[in-house]
C-alpha cells in the first residue's frame, strides 16, 4: 500500500455533477449524499488519510463518465481491525457539518449500519476484507427523519471500503464548492485497476463488463504517454502478484475472459443510452493492453 503523498491536485465541480441529475429526484439525492459523505471524509482527517476514491463515482465526477453507479467504492489504506467501529463514529459526527457546509441545511445524513464481508469470524483474517456501509438521508422535520435516527431509513447509499489492495498513486481531489480534498486513484492507478479486474473474472468466477467500457472511454481522452503507460504496466503486475497472476502481452486474449467481459453487456444501456458495441470497446483495450512496453519486464 502507498504511502506517498499525492502526485497532483485536480479541481473537480462536484456540484455540477449532482445537479446534473435534477430531473431524477431519487438519483439527485443519492448524489447529493455522495457529495456529503465525501466533504465528511475530507474534514476528517483520519478518513482523508486512510481512504482512497475509486470506481464509477471517480470515473463520473473527475473523468465526467456517464454511466450510472449505485454505490462509491473506496480503497482503504489501513488495516481492517475494528476500523468499522471509527468509521461509523467518524462518519456520524461529520456528516451533519459537512451538510451544512455545503449548503445542505435541511438534509440529515447517518450511518444505518455496517456490514463486514466476509462474515464477523472471518473478516479480519480475509485476503481482501470489505465494509459495506449504508449511509442514510431524510429531510429534516419529516418522518423520515425520525426512521433516520432509529437506523430504519427507507433509502440508503451504499459505500464500500476495500481493505489490503495495492494503492501505488493517488491524487487528490479538490472538491470546489466545499474547498475540501479527498484522495483519490490516479488515471495510472485506475486503469491498471481495472485491467486486474478484468484478468481476475476467470479466477473469482466475476463478469466485470463495466470495465471494458471505463477503460475505452477513459482511453478516448486521456491517452497515456509512454511514461504513463509504464506506470500502467508496473502496477498493473505489481497488483497482479497480490491475486497469484502472472500476466503476459496475450492475457487480455484469453477466451474466457473476453466471454466474460461480454456478458450482461447490453444491460449497460440501462445506465449508458448510447451504448457502443461491445467488440468495439474491447478492440480498443486489447489494442491499448497489448501496446504496454512488456519487452522492458524482467524474464520476459
Amino acid at each position: 500500500m502507498s504511502d506517498q503523498e499525492p502526485v497532483d491536485i485536480v479541481d473537480v465541480d462536484i456540484r455540477a455533477w449532482v445537479d446534473s441529475a435534477r430531473a431524477d429526484p431519487q438519483l439527485h439525492r443519492d448524489r447529493q449524499v455522495t457529495e456529503i459523505v465525501l466533504a465528511a471524509i475530507g474534514l476528517t482527517p483520519s478518513l482523508k488519510q486512510s481512504l482512497v476514491l475509486k470506481g464509477g463515482t471517480l470515473m463520473a465526477i473527475a473523468f465526467h463518465s456517464a454511466r450510472v453507479t449505485g454505490d462509491v467504492d473506496f480503497s482503504a489504506t489501513v488495516p481492517p481491525d475494528d476500523f468499522d467501529t471509527l468509521l461509523q463514529a467518524e462518519l456520524d459526527n461529520a456528516l451533519p457539518k459537512a451538510a451544512i457546509r455545503l449548503g445542505y441545511l435541511d438534509l440529515l445524513c447517518r450511518v444505518q449500519g455496517i456490514r463486514r464481508r466476509p462474515r464477523p469470524e472471518l473478516f479480519e483474517g480475509a485476503d481482501f476484507p470489505a465494509l459495506e456501509v449504508r449511509i442514510g438521508s431524510a429531510l429534516r422535520g419529516t418522518g423520515q427523519a425520525e426512521l433516520l435516527a432509529q437506523g430504519k431509513a427507507a433509502r440508503t447509499l451504499l459505500i464500500e471500503v476495500s481493505f489490503r489492495d495495492q494503492v501505488y498513486a493517488f491524487q487528490e481531489l479538490h472538491l470546489n464548492n466545499a474547498n475540501i480534498g479527498v484522495q483519490a486513484f490516479t488515471l495510472e492507478e485506475l486503469i491498471a485497476e481495472k485491467l486486474r479486474a478484468l484478468l481476475q473474472q476467470p479466477s473469482r468466477n466475476r463478469n466485470r463488463r463495466q470495465d471494458i467500457y471505463d477503460i475505452a472511454f477513459l482511453l478516448r481522452d486521456n491517452q497515456p504517454d509512454a511514461a504513463a503507460s509504464a506506470a500502467i504496466l508496473a502496477t498493473l503486475i505489481e497488483k497482479c502478484r497480490t491475486r497469484g497472476i502472472m500476466p503476459g502481452p496475450d492475457s487480455l486474449d484469453d477466451d474466457e475472459v473476453r466471454r466474460r467481459a461480454a456478458r450482461e453487456w447490453e444491460t449497460l444501456r440501462l445506465e449508458i443510452a448510447d451504448l457502443p458495441a461491445f467488440d468495439d470497446m474491447f478492440a480498443v483495450v486489447a489494442r491499448f493492453y497489448r501496446s504496454l512496453p512488456w519487452d522492458t519486464i524482467r524474464g520476459r
